[in-house]
């Protein structure tokens, strides 16, 4: 139910920062599936990519932002042909979700912050030094493909070797907690986001959920864009956003 996307775009706060990372498939649907993806955050656009072990593109998510408020998301599951963009404007957010055999379109009336995708970490972020003093973080966050907005309680266990602190992200409400997946994620002593275990982006079949493990690789800066080894071009990437 809980799609906690993709956890590496906002992981960076300097624009044109380009960040890789992979995931293992560890639950019983799809068990051992591996996947590599990339992402990153040009100014107000930011974007990520999934692909499977032969290279071909599972799924993409984007993003439109105003400073630090999103306006705009989209998730595209390629290879399940399943769409979905969304809206903000103001307390209201439009859903528009297309699938092989059916269309909808619905209109949610929000109260205060709601997050999306990707910005769910970055409020984690920004919250981890009350996370570390046993503060209790409560939030709001969309879940797209239900087309629906449900709270979110994240607190912080033991800090592991080398001061990494490690995040449980669970439903509020005791009545939703069995079925919302429970995601933990981790982060360095500086804050820096190191990976997570939980609902992963893509999936093999519609309505499917892939659990799993996420790592990341050390972000690759503006200047090192450019290298022979770089899958995609930040500099390209950024000048032809598709989120409409």
């Amino acid at each position: 139910m809980l799609l906690v996307a993709l956890m590496l775009a906002p992981a960076m706060s300097a624009a044109s920062t380009l960040i890789f990372g992979s995931a293992e498939v560890t639950g019983k649907t799809g068990r051992g599936l591996q996947f590599d993806f990339s992402g990153g955050r040009c100014d107000d656009w930011g974007f990520s990519d999934w692909r499977d072990a032969e290279g071909v593109l599972v799924a993409r998510e984007e993003l439109r932002y105003r400073g630090d408020e999103w306006l705009q998301y989209r998730l595209e599951r390629v290879n399940v042909g399943q769409s979905i963009s969304v809206s903000r404007d103001g307390e209201l957010i439009e859903v528009d979700i297309r699938e092989p055999r059916k269309q909808r379109r619905v209109r949610l009336h929000v109260e205060g912050e709601v997050y999306a995708g990707p910005t769910l970490i970055t409020r984690i972020q920004e919250a981890l030094p009350e996370l570390r003093r046993g503060r209790v973080v409560e939030l709001q966050y969309l879940v797209a493909e239900q087309a629906m907005i449900i709270g979110l309680r994240a607190t912080s266990t033991a800090s592991g070797a080398g001061g990494h602190t490690n995040v449980r992200i669970e439903a509020s409400s005791a009545l939703l907690r069995p079925f919302v997946p429970t995601t933990w994620v981790r982060f360095d002593a500086r804050g820096d986001f190191l990976g997570m275990q939980g609902r992963l982006l893509p999936q093999v079949e519609r309505a499917a959920g892939l659990d799993g493990v996420i790592r990341i690789d050390s972000p690759v800066r503006a200047a090192s864009l450019n290298a022979p080894n770089t899958s995609i071009s930040m500099k390209s990437s950024c000048n032809t956003p598709s989120v409409s």
